[in-house]
């Protein structure tokens, strides 16, 4: 659907499949050349057999390649740091940072977490979510990167921690601390608590 949050890459897998004159029809499934692709794009970046990793099918119906987090870091840095990668794929990450550095909005939407730390960090990091407390980062002056995992899945505690991480790093969190202790509050609006981050 439109108004669905993965319509982006919808519409891309579909520009892929019309430019290199494949079937549209499809497109969703596993053996489609463009999954095909997009599990070979995973290999090449995360540095792990996509091909060979176990897939579910995810709620906007594509495959979905279950990856350790740490693969999924090394993509992020590998976006970050594209040296030994192939030009296209140097000019697709370059692609890629500036789009979501130019437009964060199309990341998370109007007030967004990621939205507002591209917004208000500008180029120094790029900050992408996913379903189930996933979150990711790509630092491009460090070259590194950044993947973590709520175990039950909860969004907001993939915020405060992927915050936290941010800070650890050294990224300049003014004006952001709502997001690395946000305020709980009961039925009846009073604050009860907080959220943050610790080290153990």
């Amino acid at each position: 659907p439109l108004h669905s949050n993965c319509s982006g890459k919808h519409s891309g897998f579909l520009t892929t499949a019309v430019h290199k004159g494949e079937r549209t029809r499809g497109y969703i499934d596993y053996e489609h050349p463009v999954q095909r692709r997009v599990t070979d794009a995973l290999s090449e970046m995360c540095r792990i057999d996509a091909r060979r990793a176990p897939w579910g099918i995810d709620g906007c119906g594509i495959p979905t390649i279950a990856l350790p987090l740490r693969a999924i870091a090394r993509g992020m840095a590998r976006m970050a740091d594209t040296t030994g990668l192939p030009p296209e794929r140097v000019e697709a990450a370059r692609q890629i940072r500036e789009a979501m550095a130019a437009e964060p909005l199309m990341v998370d939407g109007t007030g967004g977490f990621a939205t507002e730390v591209m917004k208000a960090v500008g180029r120094d990091v790029l900050v992408k979510p996913g379903a189930e407390g996933i979150f990711c980062a790509i630092l491009p002056k460090r070259g590194l990167g950044v993947a973590l995992k709520i175990d039950d899945g909860a969004g907001r505690a993939s915020e405060v921690a992927m915050a936290s991480v941010l800070e650890r790093l050294g990224i300049n969190m003014s004006g952001l601390e709502h997001y690395l202790r946000p305020v709980v509050r009961n039925v009846a609006g009073r604050e009860v608590g907080m959220i943050r981050g610790v080290i153990s």
